[in-house]
C-alpha cells in the first residue's frame, strides 16, 4: 500500500473510531479487507499503524493497517449478534450432541441436557460480581456482547478445539479464557460433572495441580513452569503479554486453569471472572494488564466463600484457603522485606517464583478488597484505561498504585502483613 492510501485509510478509520467513541453517536459497522480476507465489525481502538476491531460476536481482530487493501463503511449502526443468532451459529459450529442455553448475559453451549445448569452458574457469578462492585461505587453497564462459554464433552474434544484455535494447552489444563476470542472454554468429566450437578453437596477442598503451562500463540513469548510444592498451590497459568505489532504494544493471551481433581464449578467461576473483568471495563483487552491485577481478582472470586459469605462479618469465610496457605508459606520461607514494591513494578515474579507470585496476588487483592474496597474499585477503573495500559512502565505501575492507596509502600506492606498475622 502506498503512502497516500495509508494516509487516506488512517483518516477514514480515525473518523469511524471517533464516531464509535461519541456517546451520542451510533457506532458504524465497517469492513476492512486484507487481501482475499475481510473483517467486519466496529473499530474499538487504534494506535500507530494498527487498529483493534470487534466483530459482531465480540472477537477482537488486531489489524496491521499497512496490510489493509480496502476500507468500507457497511452501515451507520453496529449491532452485536442477537442471542438467537449466536445460538444458531454455535449449534452449527458444535453440531449434534450439543445444546445452547441463554440467560440475560450468557450464551452457553454444552452437552445435551446440561447447558441450562451451566448457564445458571455463569449468570449467578455475574450477579455476585456485579453486586460486589456496584455497592462499592463502581458503575458498570451490561457487557456490549453476550458472553459465550463452551463446555465440551471430554478432554479429547477440548484439546482438539484448543489446537484448532492455536491455543497451545496440555493435558493438565481444565479450561481457559482467551481475551482475543472472548470465550470461556472448558470440558466436563465424570467427577466434575457430578460436582456441578449435585447442588446439595458441599464443595470439597481439592488436591492441587502439579504443573502449569504458560504458553501463547506462535510468535508470542511462552514458557512452561513447574510449581515446586503442589501441596498448596492451585495451579493455573495467567494472562500473558506478547508481541502485537511492535515492541510498544502488547495483548493479553490465554488465561488457563489446570489441576488434578479440580472442581469444575470453581474453574468456571475463575474463568468467568476473567471474562467479566475484560467485558465490564476492569481490564483492557488491547493493553498490558498487570498480571497481579488480573489473576488476583480471579483468585479472590473463585473461592466458594465469596459466593456464600460475601456479606458475612467473618472475613475468614471469604478467604481462598489454598492461596492463603501459600502466602503464609511464602512468609515463613523468607518473603523479602518490602516485597510489595518489587511485586507491583512488573510481572517478573510470575516468571521467577510463580507459586509465590500467585499467592501474593491473591493476598494483595483480597486485602485491598476487604480494607479499601472503594479505592480498589477506582484503581481498577484507572488501570483499565487504554491510555494507561498501552503505556505501562514499572514506574507508572508504582505511581498508579501509590496514588490509589498511599505513597509509603513499606508502611502498606507492613500493614498487609499485620492484617494476615491477626487472622488465625
Amino acid at each position: 500500500m502506498n503512502i497516500q492510501k495509508i494516509m487516506l485509510l488512517a483518516v477514514v478509520i480515525s473518523t469511524a473510531f471517533a464516531s464509535s467513541n461519541a456517546a451520542s453517536a451510533a457506532q458504524p459497522l465497517v469492513e476492512l479487507r486484507l487481501g482475499d480476507n475481510a473483517v467486519e465489525g466496529r473499530i474499538a481502538e487504534r494506535g500507530q499503524g494498527w487498529c483493534a476491531l470487534y466483530d459482531r460476536e465480540g472477537r477482537m481482530h488486531t489489524i496491521d493497517l499497512d496490510k489493509v487493501t480496502r476500507f468500507k463503511k457497511v452501515s451507520s449502526t453496529f449491532a452485536p449478534y442477537s442471542f438467537q443468532t449466536l445460538r444458531t451459529r454455535l449449534l452449527k459450529e458444535f453440531g449434534s450432541g450439543s445444546e445452547v442455553a441463554t440467560t440475560r448475559h450468557y450464551v452457553v453451549c454444552a452437552p445435551r441436557g446440561r447447558a441450562k445448569t451451566y448457564c445458571d452458574v455463569f449468570e449467578k457469578t455475574w450477579r455476585r460480581f456485579h453486586m460486589y462492585f456496584a455497592i462499592r461505587g463502581f458503575k458498570m453497564n451490561d457487557p456490549e456482547f453476550p458472553m459465550i462459554a463452551i463446555v465440551l464433552k471430554d478432554r479429547k474434544s477440548f484439546l482438539e478445539y484448543a489446537k484448532k484455535e492455536n491455543a497451545k494447552v496440555d493435558s493438565s489444563i481444565l479450561g481457559y479464557y482467551w481475551s482475543t476470542h472472548n470465550r470461556v472454554i472448558m470440558f466436563e468429566d465424570q467427577k466434575s460433572q457430578a460436582a456441578i450437578f449435585d447442588q446439595n453437596s458441599a464443595t470439597e477442598e481439592r488436591k492441587l495441580a502439579s504443573a502449569v503451562r504458560d504458553e501463547t500463540l506462535p510468535g508470542f513469548i511462552g514458557r512452561r513452569s513447574r510449581l515446586e510444592d503442589d501441596a498448596w498451590a492451585w495451579a493455573f497459568s495467567g494472562q500473558h503479554s506478547g508481541h502485537l505489532l511492535d515492541d510498544q504494544q502488547s495483548i493479553d493471551g490465554v488465561a488457563t486453569r489446570a489441576g488434578i481433581n479440580s472442581d469444575l464449578r470453581e474453574t468456571m467461576i475463575h474463568e468467568a471472572t476473567h471474562q467479566l473483568g475484560y467485558n465490564l471495563g476492569l481490564h483492557n483487552r488491547t493493553g498490558r494488564n498487570p498480571k497481579w491485577v488480573v489473576e488476583g481478582l480471579a483468585t479472590v472470586f473463585e473461592t466458594p466463600g465469596m459466593e456464600k459469605y460475601a456479606m458475612d462479618r467473618d472475613v475468614k469465610k471469604r478467604m481462598n484457603p489454598g492461596w492463603h496457605y501459600g502466602f503464609k508459606k511464602f512468609i515463613k520461607e523468607g518473603r523479602p522485606e518490602g516485597f510489595l514494591e518489587t511485586f507491583i513494578r512488573d510481572d517478573k515474579p510470575f516468571s521467577t517464583q510463580m507459586g509465590n507470585a500467585y499467592a501474593q496476588a491473591w493476598a494483595l487483592s483480597f486485602w485491598l478488597i476487604e480494607t479499601r474496597p472503594r479505592e480498589y474499585a477506582k484503581f481498577l477503573q484507572k488501570m483499565a484505561s487504554p491510555e494507561v495500559t498501552r503505556q505501562l512502565t514499572p514506574e507508572s505501575r508504582v505511581k498508579l498504585f501509590t496514588e490509589s492507596f498511599g505513597d509509603n509502600l513499606i508502611l502498606l506492606d507492613a500493614e498487609m502483613l499485620r492484617y494476615y498475622a491477626r487472622i488465625r
